[in-house]
């Protein structure tokens, strides 16, 4: 009878263990939400407002120059080349479009 209730405890710890694991890898890979080129899909060539419909809002917002901007997304992109490893930020450097004279996405960086 002793044996029997060790088995069933070691049974009930690596099924504890296993549920552990799984919330991890899963709180781990929510972090970012895209990976970069569909992120850069998304956003490259579109306004703000096409931005933020399709993404959301950004983390942080730098509009001092009036024809450029640049926003910043925390933990939104991830690398598939290196491993799905998540990107910091993601940087969108918005420029003045000389045909609409809206601002559009030109150049995106990740950190």
């Amino acid at each position: 009878m002793t044996s029997n209730f060790v088995v069933k405890r070691l049974g009930y710890l690596f099924g504890i263990a296993a549920i552990a694991a799984l919330l991890a890898l899963n709180t781990s890979c929510a972090r970012a939400d895209y990976p970069r080129g569909q992120f850069t899909g998304y956003v490259m060539n579109k306004t703000e407002d096409e931005v933020t419909e399709k993404i959301g809002k950004p983390s942080a917002v730098d509009k001092s120059n009036p024809d450029k901007a640049k926003w910043v997304y925390k933990d939104k992109t991830f690398d598939p080349d290196n491993g799905n490893k998540p990107d910091k930020e993601a940087i969108l450097i918005f420029q003045r479009d000389a045909a609409t004279g809206k601002l559009k996405v030109g150049e995106l960086e990740f950190n």
